[in-house]
């Protein structure tokens, strides 16, 4: 027994010492360079908005983004007179489902992911009344990257504001309660 702990111990002092010598990937989400958001499609039942940001791999050794999620934080409680979705996808490779499909970002390379909105009316409303009533709210980017690092998840929290979205559409929020919406 104590000779398999042992061997443990010393199992991950050389994988630590070897990754310390090759390196890992790193990947860097640019925030900072996240592109405006534009409209992406609109119809009479929906808008679609997306914004493009930035993904850097700073490290040494390939990396491998295998999941992305944009997590739309708008409860019903909070609002619910539209329906808001979100995707994620990889620049130039649109997808008609919400699937998102793993990618390579080679040591010093940098890719972009597409993040869309889509923009429904519910309960009863059409999409201007659902974004002229529309409050502010945030995002998560859940996306999951592996390489010689085990698989684990990060997030990168967002926020959208109902004039940024209510200016795309080219809807002027309503005043409720004394105050503007956004």
């Amino acid at each position: 027994m104590h000779l398999l702990v042992v061997i443990l111990i010393v199992e991950e002092i050389g994988r630590r010492v070897l990754f310390a010598y090759l390196g890992t990937e790193k990947i860097v989400p640019k925030t900072e360079e996240m592109t405006a958001y534009s409209v992406v499609e609109r119809t009479d039942e929906r808008l679609v908005i997306g914004a493009t940001i930035p993904f850097a791999n700073e490290g040494k050794q390939c990396a491998t983004i295998m999941d992305a999620i944009l997590r739309v934080q708008l409860p019903y409680e909070q609002y619910d007179g539209a329906l808001v979705r979100g995707k994620v996808e990889l620049a130039g490779a649109p997808r008609e489902d919400d699937y998102f499909e793993a990618v390579l970002i080679q040591k010093r390379e940098c890719i972009d992911l597409v993040l869309k909105l889509s923009i429904e009316g519910r309960k009863g409303n059409n999409l201007e009344e659902a974004i002229a009533h529309m409050p502010d709210f945030r995002m998560d980017l859940i996306y999951q990257e592996t390489g010689r690092i085990p698989a684990h998840y990060s997030k990168i929290m967002l926020k959208i504001t109902a004039a940024e979205i209510a200016a795309l559409a080219g809807v002027a929020l309503v005043e409720e309660g004394g105050r503007k919406n956004g």
